[in-house]
C-alpha cells in the first residue's frame, strides 16, 4: 500500500464521554443517512476511546449508528439510573462513603447494551473494519491498544471477544467495575488517551509509515467544553471537592481534548477536522457523564444534527468520498 495526497490514509476517531457519547452515535448517524451507506466504508482505521471505543467498534462491525442511538436512548437510564446530583458538602461525603468500597454502577446494562450492537460470542477478528481501543492494562500498569488484526504480524487481540473489549474501554474509575480479559484488569482508556486522535496518527506514521501530509483524520467529540473554576471556588480542595459536579473528571476530559485538538490541528491543518459542539450554560445543566434524562437525550440528539448539518455539505465531503486501501488480515 502505498499512501499520497491524492490517496490518503484517513482516521475516525471518536472521544469518551460517558452518557454524551449519544452525541457521537447521533452524529454518525446524520452522516450514515446522507451517505446510505456504513461510515466505516469511508475510513482506514476507526479509533475510539470508553463510549467513543464502543461507538467505534459498531462502527466496525457495521452496526447502522442509528441503531446504535436507539440502543443508547434505551438503555441509558438502565446503565446510568436517574438521580439527583447530592448537594452541600455533607450530602456529598456521604455518597462518597456509600460508594467508597465499591462503584457506582453495576456494568450488566452496560453489557447488555452492548450485546444488542454486538453479537457477545463475536471477537476483533470477526469485523469488517479496522480499529483500535485503548484501555490501560491495571495487572501490568501499561497502557495498552486492542486492535484488529489490519497488519499481518499481529496476532495478540484478534481472538479477543469485541464485548470484552468494549468494557474494558468505558470501565470507568469509579463509575464501573474493573473489566477483565485474558486474566488481567482494565480500566478506563480514557485515563491516557480520551480522545484518541493521536492514536490514530501514530497508528498511521509509525505502523504504515503513511507521510504527514498523506494522512487526514475525522474526530468526533461529546459536546466537550472547557472547563474552569471560579475563584469563590477556594483553592484548599479535598476529595469531596473535587469529586462535586464530577470535577475532576471534567478537568481531565477537557483539557486533554483541548491538548490533542492542538497538537493535532497542527500538525495535519486543514487535514483534520472535529464534529462537536459546546452546549450553552443552560444546555449543560440538563448534561453529564452520567446523566440519562430525557432532557439530556434531547440536547445531544439536537447539539449532534445542528452540529453535523452545518458542515455536511461543507467541510465533510473530502472524507466522505475516500476510498480505503487498509484491508483486514482474515487468514
Amino acid at each position: 500500500m502505498t499512501w499520497t495526497v491524492d490517496q490518503p490514509f484517513q482516521a475516525l476517531a471518536l472521544t469518551g464521554g460517558g452518557y454524551r457519547g449519544l452525541f457521537t452515535a447521533k452524529a454518525l448517524a446524520v452522516i450514515e443517512d446522507h451517505l446510505q451507506k456504513p461510515i466505516g466504508q469511508c475510513f482506514d482505521l476507526t479509533c475510539g476511546t470508553s463510549i467513543g471505543g464502543i461507538v467505534a467498534l459498531a462502527v466496525a462491525f457495521e452496526v447502522p449508528m442509528a441503531r446504535v442511538v436507539q440502543v443508547f436512548l434505551e438503555h441509558g437510564a438502565k446503565i446510568f439510573p436517574i438521580h439527583e446530583p447530592p448537594e452541600g458538602k455533607l450530602k456529598i461525603g456521604l455518597d462518597l462513603w456509600r460508594h467508597a468500597r465499591k462503584a457506582r454502577y453495576s456494568t450488566s446494562p452496560l453489557r447488555d447494551a452492548i450485546s444488542e450492537l454486538i453479537p457477545a460470542n463475536a471477537t476483533l477478528g470477526d469485523a469488517i473494519h479496522p480499529v483500535a481501543i485503548p484501555a490501560v492494562n491495571v495487572t501490568q500498569g501499561t497502557p495498552q491498544v486492542f486492535k484488529t488484526r489490519h497488519k499481518r504480524e499481529w496476532n495478540r487481540d484478534w481472538k479477543l471477544k469485541a464485548v470484552n473489549v468494549a468494557l474494558a474501554t468505558a470501565a470507568a474509575p469509579t463509575f464501573f467495575e474493573l473489566a477483565e480479559v485474558q486474566g488481567c484488569l482494565y480500566a478506563d482508556g480514557g485515563l491516557f488517551a480520551n480522545a484518541p486522535d493521536l492514536i490514530a496518527a501514530h497508528e498511521a506514521e509509525h505502523f504504515f509509515e503513511v507521510p504527514a501530509a498523506a494522512l487526514r483524520i475525522l474526530s468526533v467529540g461529546t459536546t466537550t467544553q472547557s472547563y474552569s473554576l471560579s475563584f469563590s471556588s477556594g483553592r484548599d480542595f479535598g476529595v469531596a471537592d473535587w469529586m462535586q459536579d464530577q470535577r475532576l473528571f471534567s478537568v481531565m476530559i477537557s483539557a486533554q481534548q483541548q491538548f490533542v485538538d492542538q497538537l493535532v490541528s497542527h500538525r495535519l491543518k486543514d487535514r483534520y477536522f472535529r464534529i462537536d459542539h459546546e452546549p450553552s450554560q443552560e444546555q449543560a445543566k440538563d448534561l453529564g457523564l452520567d446523566v440519562a434524562t430525557e432532557a439530556a437525550k434531547k440536547t445531544l440528539l439536537a447539539l449532534a444534527e445542528k452540529a453535523v448539518t452545518d458542515v455536511l455539505t461543507t467541510k465533510l465531503p473530502v472524507f466522505l468520498s475516500h476510498s480505503p486501501q487498509l484491508q483486514l488480515i482474515k487468514d
